[in-house]
């Protein structure tokens, strides 16, 4: 089984298209609370390992009996589609780009960048599932002799995760057991991450001597990168340059579905920072120190959600984790009104244009950078934004109730 968590209610069911909708559903913790232990984690919306814009099944024709929705897309027009299937916005849009897609693809595996081509390895048998010459296992391989080779953490970032084949299971054939976690901390000493995989990886061989060396040598980090959500900033650039506006914003959705399905680096700090073992002195201090490290060093909401959390296990004041928790939900409210739109129109000329300006934006800025410029720019005050976000969540979980017991949900306001 995947390694899932629970970070919003489960009852919030759509995994969507779009980076409004997306944005509004990233796992984050909506209060403070424990960390998930692995008994208690559940699947959050956006950790299928198939997002939905790149769906499984091809495109079909219409069944005789549907009935059908409009929706416009770029470029193309308006585009009849099937109502009753929740897929079809993603099999026409993945059929549409496909050439793109593949091109793109081929761009990445054969680039000089490091960083690049581990990405296009990382990719295979993701953005090429419906070609007949995939082969995930070799790309794997090959992405494996990089890390190894190259001794680029991002690389062996990329690597390591493409080797898990589920919960705390690491694959044992092909190239896999080359890798070494010792290499990637001492190629990227001052980063927690590989430090906290390194724990991770003692505690699952009953090393409790080596699992507590590894966390120490963690929370003295300066730097907290999973690399995880840097997928789009290391392929944009190796996008055909004759894409359309559509294509770059369709598949810019796509690779960002792939970063949210990855397998974050959390449950070792669940693990080791447990309600029990904070209680001694040494660990306390570690765990505090990775709190303060995930809070003001970590680039996404996410990492600035864990780090609350975690604070709030280690005892900090509860005004100050109140204060966080406003300050992350303004945040995800303020990224959402940047690209508020009808789904009907997500595709239009219209939001191609500003989803593709708000992807540079975060590729420039970081997600908490542009999420600190999007609070400033609505003229609105933190706690408005944090009230509107509590509001919008609870018309979600009460909709998601109301559907999972057959009835018609309220309109939300």
């Amino acid at each position: 089984m995947e390694q899932r968590w629970r970070w919003i209610s489960a009852l919030v069911i759509a995994v969507v298209l779009g980076i409004a909708w997306w944005l509004r559903l990233r796992p984050v913790p909506p209060a403070p609370g424990p960390i998930p232990s692995a008994a208690e984690s559940a699947a959050a919306p956006l950790r299928s390992p198939w997002p939905a814009s790149i769906p499984i099944a091809a495109p079909a024709n219409p069944k005789a009996d549907a009935h059908y929705h409009e929706i416009e897309i770029c470029g193309v027009g308006k585009v009849k589609l099937d109502a009753d299937d929740w897929t079809a916005t993603g099999n026409y849009l993945n059929a549409l780009t496909r050439n793109s897609r593949l091109r793109w693809l081929s761009t990445l595996r054969n680039s000089d960048a490091y960083r690049t081509r581990a990405t296009g390895l990382y990719l295979e048998g993701i953005f090429d599932r419906d070609s007949p010459q995939k082969d995930p296992e070799a790309a794997r391989d090959e992405l494996v002799q990089l890390a190894v080779g190259t001794k680029d953490p991002a690389a062996f970032a990329l690597a390591y995760t493409k080797c898990i084949k589920g919960f705390e299971d690491f694959a044992s054939d092909g190239a896999c057991p080359q890798l070494s976690i010792d290499d990637w901390t001492r190629a990227d000493a001052d980063n927690a991450v590989p430090w906290l995989q390194l724990a991770a990886k003692a505690r699952r061989e009953n090393d409790a001597a080596a699992e507590a060396a590894a966390f120490a040598q963690a929370a003295q980090a300066h730097r907290y990168e999973t690399y995880n959500w840097s997928l789009f900033s290391f392929a944009q650039s190796a996008m055909p340059n004759d894409l359309t506006a559509a294509d770059r914003w369709i598949l810019t959705t796509q690779i960002i579905g792939v970063e949210a399905a990855m397998p974050m680096p959390y449950l070792p700090l669940s693990q080791y920072c447990s309600r029990d073992a904070v209680a001694d002195a040494a660990v306390h201090k570690q765990c505090n120190a990775l709190a303060e490290l995930m809070v003001n060093k970590g680039r996404t909401l996410l990492e600035f959600a864990m780090g609350k959390s975690l604070g709030a296990r280690v005892g900090w004041p509860a005004e100050r984790v109140d204060k966080m928790t406003q300050e992350l939900h303004a945040s995800m409210q303020a990224l959402q009104q940047m690209n508020a739109s009808d789904p009907q129109q997500e595709w239009s000329c219209d939001s191609v244009a500003r989803g593709n300006a708000f992807m540079s934006q975060w590729d420039e800025l970081g997600e908490r950078g542009l999420a600190r410029q999007a609070i400033e720019r609505s003229g609105e005050t933190i706690a408005v934004l944090s009230r509107k976000y509590d509001e919008w969540m609870a018309a979600v979980t009460r909709e998601a109730q109301a559907r999972a017991q057959g009835e018609t949900p309220a309109p939300q306001p």
